[in-house]
């Protein structure tokens, strides 16, 4: 490279240095990165080198010939970290003085590529860090094989440690890692924070812990190892921890920026943080309190609209949060994650053509980003198949209308979606009871469509079993809005039949309709009606209403209650062996609370205990008491699988006589 091209390039980096282009635009630290040339007698500050720099450049235009000259300022432009500059002066270099600036080319190569990594899209942003890998890859193989590494070779590994963290090869940087402490080889302290970063990325929340409090403990003031930090604490379930450190973290950082006054950054970022650990931690109104006026004071930033939209979607507003989104989406148009969640909520929305379009946007932008990878991840489930049971089982007395011992199993078996809005299933109901040591069964099988687009959801059944007639069901669902919820059902043979009926040669015919109004994820109320065609005349007409509370939610317990009425009334007179009151109502409170015993990603496992209090009443029997006990285990064995599982006892009168009943039921939803 010739003199005054150097000179223009080293202006326009000086330039650009000056400007304040940010630490992460330079070369870390000297100290952490040192390189070998030569000791010079000039002065090290870089307010002197920088003139005396130029100076050289003007003296070697006039004698391009002089090699001391030469050599001296290559040593002034690497004390300046103008590494490609210097080498391009070609300078008369020692063995090591070469190898040394090689490294440091290697070093710039990747403190750019760090930088590529946030500001380019596409193949073009590893482009410096598969450089620098590629650079230092037959050093790793040389190491692993068992080479001693001088300065120099534990100067390159560890930047390749960088590298390898923010190329996202996570479990890479975390194998050269674990080699060099094994060989008793010192990482830097940056090089640790990165490597935390691998940890938090391969899912080892405690390692990642260890290191961020350890780079924390030496600098406070590092940002990103606070932030680090942070969500170290939150992925090990260390939300109370998590909460108390960066409301600490973001009252210690000012408000305004020192040199120019204007509002800082890193202050407002942490603030938000803040604001977002309180949706972690299931303090949802509280997380509402400071979101919306952290909006309000600032409508048009993109991080505040990002937490407004992640509120509105764990309040269960999906149609108020793929506004949001949209919204945040035209203020960062070219950030993946938020692409992914505008693909995530549409699929929860049922605009299918939407969410695939979203999706492939966000995997175009970067298909290696968390938030891409957990949303690709979720479509895969809705394409997958889907098996759903729901079992009981209970015992009492053999007078009990239930019998002394009875049990049922409901199975639907999904298929894939077909052209995304259908799907067939097939779908089972075998259900069996003692009565004083005669055994009475009903099994019905069938086969159906399901039919899902936006606000709706439709289905369609044909079925048949138990010696009765094949029956035919339809039920209907429509959500207009993020609170309101109608659905309905129809069904010519249901199998909401008491068994003492089906032994006496009885089925049924229902109907029924219903609504719920959701305010958000606490409170919710409830309202339905049926009316049940038995074939032996008798009309069951009924109505009831409820609503749920959650009084109480925080990152390990719940606690809520649902307040139920209902009332129903059957038409026949005559005396049949099936429970069969001519009106009868009740009230009752469930309270409940729930203990979030363990969890760790997409695995968790679940407590809960529910008493439950009222009064029954049934004409000409007077009035009697309800309570019930039940205790239930929730496991979300990963995404694709979860099952939920109780045991209880229920004591209530039936026709004036008070029965007792122990039961048990499971819940499994399977995605395969």
């Amino acid at each position: 490279m010739t003199v005054p091209r150097f000179a223009f390039l080293l202006a326009v980096t000086l330039a650009a240095t000056t400007a304040g282009a940010g630490e992460e635009w330079g070369m870390r630290p000297r100290e952490d990165h040192p390189t070998q040339p030569p000791a010079p007698s000039e002065p090290n500050r870089s307010d002197d080198l920088t003139p005396l720099l130029g100076k050289q450049l003007a003296a070697l235009k006039r004698q391009p010939e002089n090699t001391d000259l030469r050599k001296a300022a290559w040593v002034t432009a690497m004390r300046l970290g103008l590494f490609a500059q210097a080498a391009a002066l070609d300078a008369p270099l020692s063995a090591d003085e070469r190898r040394a600036m090689e490294g440091d080319l290697i070093a710039i190569d990747i403190r750019y590529g760090i930088v590529d990594t946030k500001t380019l899209r596409g193949k073009e942003r590893f482009l410096r860090l598969d450089k620098a890998l590629t650079a230092t890859d037959p050093l790793a193989a040389e190491f692993f094989a068992g080479k001693a590494p001088d300065g120099e070779d534990q100067r390159r590994l560890t930047d390749r440690l960088s590298a390898l963290a923010a190329r996202r090869r996570a479990a890479d940087a975390v194998v050269l890692y674990e080699t060099l402490r094994q060989r008793d080889i010192p990482v830097p302290l940056w090089a640790e924070r990165d490597i935390a970063g691998s940890y938090l990325e391969l899912r080892r929340p405690q390692e990642a812990l260890s290191r961020y409090r350890q780079v924390v403990a030496a600098n406070p003031d590092d940002f990103d190892a606070n932030l680090g930090l942070f969500y170290a604490l939150v992925e090990t379930e260390q939300l109370d921890a998590a909460t108390e450190h960066i409301d600490r973290y973001a009252a210690h950082l000012p408000e305004h920026r020192h040199l120019d006054g204007r509002y800082n950054g890193e202050r407002l970022s942490a603030d938000i943080t803040a604001d977002r650990v309180r949706l972690f931690a299931d303090r949802l109104a509280e997380a509402q309190t400071r979101i919306d006026a952290r909006h309000a004071a600032i409508p048009y930033n993109s991080e505040a609209r990002a937490s407004s939209a992640s509120l509105a979607l764990a309040r269960g507003w999906p149609r108020q949060g793929d506004e949001m989104l949209r919204r945040t989406i035209g203020s960062d148009p070219i950030n993946p994650s938020l692409h992914a969640d505008l693909a995530e909520n549409r699929l929860t929305l049922q605009d299918w053509p939407a969410a695939r379009a979203a999706l492939d946007y966000a995997t175009d932008l970067d298909a290696e980003n968390g938030a891409v990878r957990r949303a690709r991840r979720s479509f895969e489930l809705y394409d997958s198949y889907e098996l759903y049971i729901e079992a009981g089982y209970g015992e009492g007395q053999d007078v009990n209308y239930f019998g002394s011992r009875d049990w049922s199993i409901d199975t639907f078996l999904y298929s894939r979606p077909i052209a995304d809005s259908w799907r067939a299933f097939a779908h089972n109901y075998s259900a069996s009871a003692d009565f004083y040591g005669d055994n009475q069964t009903w099994i019905r099988s069938g086969a159906g469509i399901e039919w899902r687009q936006n606000d709706w959801r439709l289905t369609g059944e044909i079925n048949g079993g138990s010696g009765v007639k094949a029956g035919a069901t339809g039920t209907v669902r429509w959500k207009p809005d993020d609170q309101w919820s109608f659905y309905g059902a129809a069904e010519s043979v249901t199998n909401q039949i008491p068994l003492r009926a089906v032994a006496d040669g009885i089925y049924a015919s229902r109907a029924s309709l219903g609504t719920d109004w959701q305010q958000n994820e606490s409170r919710k109320l409830a309202l339905g009606a049926f009316a049940s065609d038995f074939s032996d005349g008798n009309l069951r007409s009924g109505v009831n209403a409820s609503w749920f509370e959650r009084w109480a939610s925080g990152p390990k317990w719940m606690f809520e209650t649902t307040l139920g009425a209902d009332t129903s009334r059957n038409s026949l007179d005559t005396s049949v062996n099936y429970f069969n009151p001519k009106s009868d109502r009740s009230l009752w409170l469930t309270a409940a609370v729930e203990n979030l015993t363990w969890r760790s990603y997409d695995h968790s496992f679940r407590q809960r205990l529910a008493l439950t209090g009222g009064t029954y009443w049934q004409e000409y029997y007077g009035s009697g008491a309800i309570e019930a006990i039940e205790y239930t285990h929730r496991w979300e064995l990963d995404r694709d699988l979860s099952l939920r599982y109780g045991i209880g006892r229920l004591l209530r009168p039936y026709d004036g006589e008070r029965e007792g009943r122990t039961f048990a039921n499971l819940v499994m939803l399977w995605r395969f």
